[in-house]
C-alpha cells in the first residue's frame, strides 16, 4: 500500500482500540522489544509515516499504548470494583477466594492486557520515560488489589501484597493450565490471608509438598544453547542474563552485549546470529543460577553465586520474573518456569531461620508466600537504592507479621 493511499485511509484505523489490539498481538509474538514502528504499522495496515505523524517517535507510540490499555483495562477493573462494593470488606477466607478469582480473570479474559502490563513493568525498570507512561496503569491495578486486602492485612504489608499479586500474575499467565499450579496458588492465598504461619491451617501444610512435587515434575532441565566448556559463550550468556534480568529483552542488542563481554560485534553476531539466540543464552544463565542458589548450602554460597567475576550481581528476583514472562512466547521455558515457581522461598528460608530463630509456624508454605511478595515488589521498583529500601522495609514488615500472628 502506498503512502498516497494511506493518507486517504479512514482515521478509525488508528483509534485506540485498534492500536492496543495490534500492540498486544506484537507483544505476545515478539515481546515488548518487537513493539516498534514498522511492525505496528504493518499490523494496523498503515505506513510508518501515519504513526509518526500522529504519535511521533516510538516512545510516543508506547505512551499512547499505555494510556489506551489503561482505559480498556478499567472496564474489567470496574466490574471488580462493583462486585467488591456489593460484598463490602471481605473476611480473610473471602479475600483469598476473591484474589484467586481475580488472578484467574486477569490471566484469561484479561490475558492480552496482562501480558502487555508485565512486559511494560519489566522494561520500565531501566527506562524512565517508559516508567512515567506506565505508572498510572500500574497504580490503578494496585489500587484494586489493595481493596482486597483492606482490614485483612496490616497497612505495612500493602506494598508487599502488591508485589505478591504481580509475581503470581506473571506465573499464572504461563502455568494456569497446570492443575498443580492452580492448587498451589490457592494454597498460598489461603495461607496468606490466614496470617502466614502454619498455626491457622495445618492441613494445608500437608498438601503443600505433594503439590509442589507434582508441579516440579523433572529436575528443571537445562536450556541447551551453548557448550558449558565454551568460555566465550559462557561470558556472553552471563552478560545476557544480567541485562535480561535488569532491563528486559530490549537491552539485549548485539552491540551492547559485545561491549559488556569485550569482544568484537562481528564475533558475537557470528556466534549468536539473532536476538533470540541472545535471549536463550541469557535465560540459560538465569535458570542455572536460580536453581543453584536455592540449592546453596548457606547465605554466603548464595551471595557468591549471585556475584559475577567482574563484581556485577545477577538479581535473582528480576531474573525469575524475566523467565516467566519470556515463557509466554517461548513454550520450551514452561518446565523451567514451573520448577522455579515450585522452589520459591527455598533460598529465603535460610534468611528467616537466621533472623527469626525463635519464630514458630514458619514452614515451607509460609516462606513461599513471603518470597512471592518480595519477588514481585523487587520487580515493581527500578533497580537501585529505592528498590532495596522498599524490599528491606517489606521484609521487616513481613517478619513482624509472622512473629505477631497468633
Amino acid at each position: 500500500m502506498t503512502d498516497q493511499a494511506n493518507r486517504h485511509r479512514p482515521v478509525k484505523a488508528l483509534q485506540a482500540a485498534a492500536v492496543v489490539d495490534a500492540a498486544c498481538r506484537i507483544v505476545e509474538r515478539d515481546g515488548l522489544a518487537g513493539l516498534t514502528l514498522r511492525p505496528l504499522a504493518d499490523e494496523l495496515g498503515v505506513s510508518v509515516s501515519v504513526l509518526t505523524n500522529r504519535y511521533g517517535s516510538r516512545d510516543g507510540v508506547v505512551s499512547a499504548v499505555c494510556a489506551a490499555a489503561r482505559e480498556r483495562d478499567a472496564l474489567l477493573l470496574d466490574e471488580w470494583r462493583a462486585l467488591l462494593a456489593q460484598v463490602g470488606l471481605p473476611t480473610p477466607s473471602l479475600a483469598a477466594e476473591l484474589s484467586e478469582a481475580l488472578l484467574d480473570d486477569l490471566g484469561t479474559r484479561g490475558r492480552p492486557l496482562s501480558l502487555l502490563f508485565l512486559e511494560l513493568l519489566h522494561a520500565s525498570g531501566g527506562d524512565d520515560t517508559l516508567r512515567a507512561a506506565f505508572l498510572p496503569w500500574a497504580r490503578e491495578r494496585g489500587a484494586l488489589w489493595d481493596s482486597l486486602a483492606t482490614d485483612v492485612l496490616p497497612p505495612a504489608l500493602r506494598a508487599w501484597w502488591n508485589g505478591y499479586m504481580l509475581a503470581e500474575l506473571a506465573y499464572g499467565l504461563v502455568l494456569n493450565p497446570l492443575p498443580a499450579y492452580r492448587m498451589l496458588r490457592r494454597l498460598c492465598l489461603r495461607r496468606l490471608f490466614a496470617g502466614g504461619t502454619a498455626a491457622a491451617q495445618p492441613e494445608d501444610a500437608r498438601l503443600f509438598e505433594p503439590v509442589v512435587e507434582r508441579l516440579r515434575g523433572g529436575d528443571g532441565g537445562r536450556i541447551a544453547t551453548y557448550r558449558a566448556d565454551d568460555a566465550v559463550a559462557a561470558r556472553v550468556a552471563r552478560a545476557c542474563g544480567i541485562r535480561l534480568a535488569a532491563e528486559g529483552v530490549g537491552a539485549l542488542t548485539h552491540r551492547a552485549v559485545a561491549l559488556d563481554v569485550g569482544i568484537p560485534h562481528t564475533t558475537l553476531s557470528y556466534r549468536f546470529p539473532t536476538q533470540h539466540d541472545l535471549v536463550l543464552a541469557g535465560l540459560e544463565h538465569i535458570v542455572a543460577h536460580v536453581l543453584a542458589a536455592v540449592d546453596a548450602g548457606s547465605l554466603a554460597d548464595t551471595e557468591r553465586l549471585r556475584t559475577q567475576d567482574d563484581g556485577r550481581k545477577l538479581d535473582l528476583a528480576r531474573a525469575s520474573l524475566a523467565v516467566a514472562i519470556a515463557a509466554v512466547r517461548m513454550p520450551e521455558l514452561i518446565p523451567h518456569t514451573a520448577h522455579m515457581r515450585s522452589r520459591r522461598g527455598s533460598n529465603l528460608a535460610k534468611v528467616l531461620r537466621k533472623y527469626l530463630p525463635d519464630a514458630t509456624g514458619i514452614d515451607p508454605l509460609c516462606v513461599q508466600v513471603v518470597s512471592m511478595g518480595l519477588t514481585g515488589l523487587t520487580n515493581a521498583e527500578p533497580p537501585g537504592e529505592a528498590a532495596d529500601q522498599a524490599v528491606a522495609a517489606a521484609f521487616a514488615a513481613t517478619a513482624r507479621w509472622l512473629v505477631e500472628t497468633p
